[in-house]
């Protein structure tokens, strides 16, 4: 179905029937011209102020295409300029009809701007958004003037409460109450609650009519203190927004199955399926619940081997791997699929399908729709279809069977368990997963998950998976691509989770140009309209990062105190002056107020706690807090203790560990000193974290640290940087 515009008369129609008010208001064609005359007469009075419109399909800007006449009612001049404008405007737009409304006196205010813009959208990606700002001709004008010019409402996780909330602490909202100075009120908050009320109502409306767009510039405040539409503009569309569906599947085949196989095991070097069967031998899986897909062998280094997938129905499986090349594995879905449905028992109910080159930019020969089409197929005449990861998928983590699927070898990747870890991480890109897991040694997932292309399952699956696991507080995302719909269906699930003081952490991928041409080459990865996405997910809680640094630095301090509810003020300790300095330039003038601000009480205090460690003279009672390398463990200790008393609520550590006055290599000081700040954090609720600048001798020093669970960073810089970014987040 082709794209159809809505022109004002009918957003009239469609306003009304929320109880939206609109101008009085004569629309007239071909098809009613004998009943005009007495429309007119009945709806205006001579002389009384009047606004001509042309009605003409696509027809998006009236003003810059002739199509708006400001007048006064009189009847025959009414005629003559509407015949006037209608061959005008037919020269560029097929024309529909005249629309004459009374010309509406709004209430303005001092110096400010009194219009209102609002946006009812319902987008493929990210569901229906409603947007509302500034109004009017200058309206983006005063975008450009305002940090956050739009206020933005996904209507699947805010309702109209939680809308008016945020309007009153915006400008807009401000002008409107006649909460600014020297201004009235425009209208009162329960009439402003009443209207996004309407707007939610009108949401259901275009849903069930399949309209796409209602743009309405400007809103105004008639004398009675109502609001009123004067322009307005729709689209419907077929193609609208469509909210992804979940897979069907079972929690515990992915978090604790019983029984694995695999299929695509050699005895040829660098075998991709050997190495993933050397990395499950290591689990707690028992060595009969082990399966090998081998037509060729009846046993493979010890594990039985089945001659097909047929093989299954005797003997089902939680979970099938396949690491097989893409035409093998598709056929090998498609036979287990058409396996007979005599069977009430399938053979498997998940597939995870390691192979490149299904539905990604390697695809040459469909293989990525054939597979998408049977899986459709499948799940739409309700016949079995196990849950599928992938393609393109590296691997899983699971901690409570110390299972690793990943088909990196140990001696690359030595990945630490942790039955009591909080931590998930799920990551399009298997690359992103196993290098965050090397960069930080004492990272432990609960659970980790490399889920490629999502052919069938999708990240709100996995998402979605991990809620119902309540011992999950953390959860890393690393998104290359939304499956359409899936945006909306992720932010509900986020805003859950933050409802639980859950912690979602979000890096988007394919942000650029550039960078969704990389990513569709890389995992067939759908894209979209970034900042929509952003601004929808972080709403609805999640921490959005923009950069790698960004990510690992939230994700270092999140994993460590996965509990955090708030951030209180930040004090900085540390023993370098470079250090101290550059930590407040990592803030920056914006950020400065994130600084705990010592009173003259604390002064005096830090003062003789500096006097005790014969400090004073070298050492200014100040927040951040400079040391000296004269410091030693005690005289850290009892100055972060006091930061702490005083109503700090972070404290960030830099030790540089060249100092002669800190133990950092018999280490049994640093190891006491570590366990007393651990204490310490543990007593107060409040963070700590560590900076050690220094290189590979002291990467013992930093694992003191790093085992008594700190966050413990190469630089202030990044540190702070962590800080930062959750400060500004929602």
């Amino acid at each position: 179905m082709k794209d159809q515009f809505i022109a004002e008369h009918h957003i009239y129609q469609l306003l009304q029937q929320v109880g939206i008010n609109t101008p009085k208001h004569v629309f007239w064609d071909h098809h009613n011209l004998a009943s005009l005359k007495s429309a007119l007469l009945g709806s205006f009075t001579d002389n009384s102020p009047v606004v001509l419109k042309g009605m003409a399909d696509n027809l998006w800007h009236k003003s810059e295409n002739g199509a708006l006449h400001f007048t006064s009612f009189q009847y025959e001049k009414i005629m003559d300029d509407s015949i006037q404008m209608q061959q005008r405007v037919s020269s560029q737009f097929d024309w529909i009809g005249s629309l004459l409304t009374e010309k509406v006196n709004f209430k303005t205010a001092q110096g400010a701007p009194c219009e209102i813009f609002v946006s009812i959208q319902r987008d493929k990606c990210c569901g229906s958004i409603i947007h509302m700002g500034f109004g009017g001709v200058l309206a983006e004008d005063w975008a450009k003037q305002l940090k956050d010019p739009i206020l933005l409402w996904p209507t699947s996780v805010y309702q109209p409460q939680e809308a008016l909330q945020e309007l009153k602490n915006h400008w807009l909202g401000k002008i409107l109450l006649g909460q600014t100075r020297l201004d009235k009120p425009l209208l009162n908050e329960k009439a402003l609650f009443e209207f996004l009320i309407q707007l939610w109502s009108l949401d259901e409306i275009m849903e069930n009519n399949h309209i796409q767009l209602i743009e309405v510039n400007p809103f105004v405040v008639d004398q009675q203190g109502e609001l009123v539409a004067l322009d307005g503009v729709g689209l419907i569309s077929e193609n609208s927004h469509q909210e992804s569906c979940s897979v069907p599947f079972e929690d515990q085949s992915f978090l604790h199955p019983k029984r694995i196989a695999l299929a695509g095991v050699s005895d040829k070097k660098g075998n991709i399926g050997r190495m993933i069967l050397e990395n499950i031998a290591h689990s707690k899986l028992q060595h009969e619940n082990i399966l090998i897909i081998k037509p060729d062998r009846e046993t493979y280094q010890g594990y039985h081997c089945l001659t097909s997938v047929e093989d299954l129905q005797a003997v089902p499986v939680d979970v099938l791997i396949l690491a097989l090349p893409a035409k093998i594995t598709i056929e090998m879905i498609e036979q287990l699929c058409h396996q007979n449905t005599a069977y009430q028992i399938k053979g498997t109910k998940v597939v995870y399908i390691v192979a490149g080159g299904i539905g990604d930019g390697a695809d040459l020969l469909g293989y990525g729709d054939r597979l998408k089409k049977f899986i459709q197929q499948k799940r739409a005449n309700n016949q079995w279809c196990p849950a599928i990861v992938g393609p393109n998928g590296l691997g899983m983590l699971l901690s409570p069977l110390q299972l690793n699927t990943l088909f990196i070898p140990q001696k690359k990747l030595n990945v630490k368990f942790s039955e009591n870890s909080h931590v998930a991480l799920i990551s399009q890109s298997g690359a992103f997963l196993i290098t965050r897991l090397s960069r930080n040694s004492n990272l432990s997932l609960k659970y980790g998950f490399s889920i490629g292309n999502q052919m069938d399952m999708k990240m709100s699956d996995f998402i979605a998976l991990m809620y119902r696991d309540k011992s999950v507080r953390v959860l890393g995302l690393y998104v290359e691509g939304f499956v359409e719909g899936d945006v909306c269906a992720i932010s509900k699930l986020v805003k859950q989770f933050r409802q639980q003081d859950r912690h979602v952490i979000i890096y988007k991928g394919g942000r650029s140009l550039l960078g969704q041409t990389a990513a569709a080459g890389h995992t067939g990865a759908m894209t979209g309209d970034y900042l929509l996405q952003k601004r929808l997910l972080g709403k609805a809680g999640s921490v959005m990062v923009e950069t790698f640094n960004q990510f690992n630095t939230v994700f270092k301090w999140m994993t460590a105190y996965p509990d955090l509810k708030e951030l209180g003020k930040l004090a900085i300790i540390t023993n370098a002056g470079y250090e101290t300095v550059g930590s407040v330039d990592s803030l920056g003038d914006n950020d400065s107020h994130v600084l705990y601000t010592l009173n003259d009480e604390n002064r005096k205090n830090l003062t003789k706690i500096l006097e005790s460690h014969q400090l004073n003279g070298l050492v200014s009672p100040c927040n951040p807090l400079d040391l000296t390398p004269m410091a030693n463990e005690k005289a850290y200790y009892d100055c972060i203790e006091a930061l702490f008393k005083f109503g700090a609520g972070v404290i960030i550590v830099g030790l540089v560990p060249l100092s002669e006055q800190l133990d950092t290599f018999q280490l049994s000081e640093a190891e006491q000193f570590a366990l007393r700040l651990k204490k310490l954090a543990q007593q107060t609720q409040s963070l700590i974290g560590i900076v050690i600048d220094a290189g590979v001798p002291y990467q013992q020093y930093k694992a003191v640290f790093e085992e008594q669970g700190f966050p413990v960073f190469d630089g202030m810089d990044m540190a702070i940087l962590g800080i930062n970014v959750l400060k500004n987040c929602n």
